[in-house]
């Protein structure tokens, strides 16, 4: 999914900024979880053939194929790799099993939160309009503090952005940039 949005990342110095966050958040939070997408087998066989998600995901796929070469969302293509330069530290919490827009539908993130006694939950990633806001519903609706790292997100369009950073995430947390979250930590 990377290669889809590298306009947007690029403008909005999305991985740069990321990287920092990351290199001083570490040793200053609690822990830091990564949620990757877990990759499909070959025709989905996860999901229920003529189901919604299982379209939607054939034909951004197929999209995907003709436009870069490579696959979305399936096991053995850089699609749902982790780009090497956000590659997961020694301490880093790697949560396996993502195969949904929410980090905490499919996995065991909220019982990993629980279980560290966590409160605030600190979102970052891609796609802004899609698994961050869909995961930061989430983590509301089950009680956590939102935070959204705007500068360390991105999506298809600035247009998506701001639309999520102006009307979505205020109402259900906060929205800081990567600077002022790590200014608030000190």
């Amino acid at each position: 999914m990377y290669a889809h949005i590298r306009e947007q990342l690029a403008e909005r110095h999305v991985i740069a900024n990321l990287q920092e966050l990351l290199t001083q958040a570490r040793g200053r939070v609690e822990k830091i979880f990564y949620c990757p997408f877990h990759p499909f087998d070959p025709g989905f066989p996860e999901l229920k053939k003529g189901g919604p998600a299982c379209e939607g995901l054939r034909g951004i796929e197929m999209d995907m194929k003709a436009d870069w070469g490579t696959g979305a969302w399936l096991r053995g293509t850089p699609g749902p790799e982790t780009i090497k330069e956000l590659t997961p530290q020694p301490g880093d919490v790697v949560v396996e099993g993502k195969k949904t827009l929410d980090a905490f539908h499919s996995t065991a993130l909220d019982y990993y939160l629980r279980a560290n006694e966590i409160e605030y939950v600190v979102f970052t990633g891609f796609h802004t309009d899609w698994c961050v806001e869909s995961s930061a519903r989430s983590a509301y609706d089950k009680g956590y503090r939102v935070i959204v790292i705007g500068d360390c997100t991105a999506t298809d369009t600035q247009e998506e952005q701001d639309f999520c950073e102006k009307w979505i995430f205020p109402k259900i947390g906060k929205l800081m940039g990567y600077r002022e979250f790590l200014e608030a930590l000190e």
